[in-house]
């Protein structure tokens, strides 16, 4: 099993005939597993997962992608929903990948959840790390404006760009995530993502990305930090309205990166949903529907 960095991509159209863009990943190759394609969040980038692809490389045969305008990837001018789908649809394609396990991160989740319901046939099992299927405010907006107070190629080093970013993003751990996102460029430090188009796509971002008759009925887990305000009492309840079978598990030292605030919990719940573990809460319905009872406790 050897970890290698996939470029070789193509451009496909999904069954809506939307025109997808070649997308970069960060593999961890494990060809008789079965695979489990990772979809990092906001700002983020396939580098923030390469920890767990690590440590799941014997059960998987793992892909890390870059999306659109992120990481590696190339840029693009919009963020539809119907656009991250075709994208993640040609690299399943590409990679005669089927029967997935489907991974997503704050954005990432939502795009997951939405590929899910889409293209239900080639997705075996969905996992939802720290998101939910609602609508949400307007976050980030200060990190973007932060972000472009740095000029691309006028600053030298990471320590004047930390400076200026220090006024809008008084958070450190922040500052740091958002500073991954420089790379040197010709004439100095400049941003890696297509920070215009991130900006702007905010509003289109921060809908829900399921709705109407949306519906993935395969096992799903949502794994959320005790610490994090994304995800409420009620929205995992909430989302068995599109994901039936959706089971929660929660994370008492985490926030909203379940994965770097306490990997070893994120991986020992991770490890046994994948094995049927009992001991993992239930999502039940606020609906008044009959108890469906592979679900009950």
């Amino acid at each position: 099993m050897e970890m290698i960095r996939d470029n070789s991509c193509h451009s496909w159209a999904n069954a809506r005939h939307m025109a997808a863009i070649k997308l970069n990943s960060l593999r961890f190759e494990n060809p008789k597993a079965p695979a489990l394609v990772i979809l990092h969040g906001l700002l983020g980038a396939s580098r923030n997962w390469q920890t767990i692809g690590k440590a799941l490389k014997d059960r998987f045969d793992v892909h890390i992608v870059d999306l659109r305008n992120h990481g590696s990837s190339p840029h693009a001018e919009s963020m539809r929903w119907s656009e991250l789908n075709a994208d993640l649809s040609a690299y399943l394609r590409l990679h005669d990948l089927k029967n997935v396990t489907l991974m997503g991160h704050s954005l990432g989740g939502k795009i997951a959840m939405r590929f899910a319901c889409d293209y239900s046939a080639v997705v075996a099992k969905l996992i939802i790390v720290d998101i939910a299927a609602k609508k949400y405010p307007p976050y980030h907006d200060a990190e973007f404006r932060a972000m472009k107070r740095v000029p691309a190629g006028a600053i030298e080093n990471r320590r004047e760009a930390e400076e200026l970013l220090k006024p809008l993003i008084p958070d450190w751990g922040m500052r740091q995530f958002v500073m991954t996102n420089l790379v040197r460029g010709e004439f100095g430090l400049k941003w890696q993502c297509n920070l215009e188009v991130l900006h702007s796509s905010l509003q289109v971002l921060r809908q829900n990305s399921l709705s109407g008759f949306d519906n993935f009925k395969g096992p799903t887990l949502l794994i959320t930090g005790d610490k994090s305000d994304f995800v409420k009492d009620g929205d995992a309840k909430a989302m068995r309205e599109w994901l039936p079978n959706i089971k929660q598990a929660s994370i008492p030292k985490a926030g909203h990166n379940v994965h770097v605030d306490d990997r070893n919990g994120f991986l020992d719940a991770l490890n046994k949903w994948l094995q049927g573990s009992g001991s993992i809460k239930t999502a039940k319905s606020n609906r008044p529907k009959p108890a469906d009872p592979k679900l009950s406790n």
